[in-house]
Parts: C-alpha cells; sequence; structure tokens
C-alpha cells in the first residue's frame, strides 16, 4: 500500500495546528461567521456529508478501513494523518453530536459544562460498516435539528458563547458554522486518503 512518512513520527494526539495556521483558520471562521448565514451553513453541512457518504459505501475500488500515512491537510492535527475514511467518519459522528448540543443549547442561552479536549475525539480503528449508518443518522439529525432552531429562533446569533480550545468562545451561529466548515476539511482528508489508495 503506499504510505507517506512514518506513523510513529506523528505529534500526540491534541498537540494542535501550527500556530499561522490555526490563526488564519480563526480569522477566517470569524469572518465567515459575519457573512454566512445560517441557512448557508446548513447547505454545506448536508452536501460535505452526502459526500462523505458517497466515498464509503458500495464502491470496492478500495478499502474503505485501510488507514495509511497522508500529507497533513489544513485543519489537521499531525496525529490525525494515519486514518481510514472510516476513521474520518467514526470522528465527525464524535465531533458533530457534541458540536450540535453546544449550538442547540447556546441557543437556548446555556453555555456547555466543561471544556472541550481535542484529544477525545479521535476514532478507534477497531471499527464495522456500522459507523457509515451511525454517521447518516447522526447527519440527519444534526441537519433536522438546526433547521428547527432557525425556524423557532431565527438567526443563531447568541449572546451565550462556549469555548472552542483552538477558536476561542463560540457563539451557536459560529458553532454551527465551523461544524460545516469541519466536514468540509474532513471530505478533503478523505479524498485524499482515497487517492493515495490508488484510486482515481
Amino acid at each position: 500500500m503506499p504510505a507517506y512518512g512514518n506513523s510513529d513520527e506523528l505529534q500526540r494526539p491534541g498537540a494542535g495546528l501550527p500556530t499561522v495556521e490555526r490563526q488564519l483558520l480563526d480569522l477566517a471562521l470569524k469572518a465567515g461567521g459575519l457573512v454566512m448565514s445560517d441557512n448557508l451553513a446548513l447547505k454545506l453541512f448536508r452536501r460535505e456529508s452526502n459526500l462523505l457518504c458517497r466515498f464509503a459505501e458500495g464502491d470496492e475500488s478500495y478499502d474503505p478501513f485501510q488507514q495509511l500515512v497522508i500529507p497533513r491537510v489544513i485543519g489537521i492535527e499531525d496525529s490525525s494523518r494515519n486514518w481510514s475514511v472510516m476513521m474520518v467518519l467514526e470522528h465527525l459522528c464524535l465531533a458533530n453530536r457534541d458540536m450540535l448540543t453546544a449550538t442547540k443549547a447556546l441557543s437556548e442561552g446555556i453555555v456547555p459544562r466543561g471544556e472541550v479536549d481535542i484529544a477525545l475525539y479521535k476514532p478507534s480503528p477497531d471499527i464495522g460498516f456500522e459507523v457509515l449508518d451511525q454517521y447518516r443518522i447522526l447527519c440527519d439529525e444534526y441537519c433536522l435539528t438546526i433547521e428547527r432552531l432557525i425556524e423557532t429562533r431565527g438567526r443563531l446569533q447568541t449572546a451565550a458563547r462556549f469555548r472552542h480550545p483552538w477558536f476561542g468562545p463560540l457563539n451557536a451561529h459560529q458553532w454551527h458554522s465551523l461544524a460545516a466548515f469541519h466536514q468540509w476539511i474532513h471530505r478533503r482528508q478523505a479524498q485524499k486518503i482515497i487517492a493515495m489508495l490508488g484510486v482515481t
């Protein structure tokens, strides 16, 4: 199998992003949050979800459970470069569930308790095809919940904020925008994995 680098050389989970990259992503998130509507962010989230599902289902030209070390994709920690396509979906299940919880709570004026620990969102390689169904169900739940919030509360700009370890305190709209952007980042990661497995 093709590989890039050595998994033994990767940084520990939770080590974060390079400083300049993190600052640029923070700027993009905050600026994008000013111009991107909740509905547009939801459309991006749904589009990326559909693409990721298509990558993982019914394609026998590559093994979606095959791990390999890829060159780092923007927005991806160094320790996350050694994943399979299914591990990407497992990570998104973990992250999307909590981002939805945070967005919903903040929309109600409630600040979630505790802190986000990036290292806890790393996927296990010991997963099966059930991850794809879990991912589909969670994405459907995310979209339906956000649609209801928009219908009942209007725009998700809130005074209440919950801190992200890389991007600081975010309101409900910014967490929702981050969820959509996060899907886009990991869709690009999945594409890189598939390309390095020799699929064109």
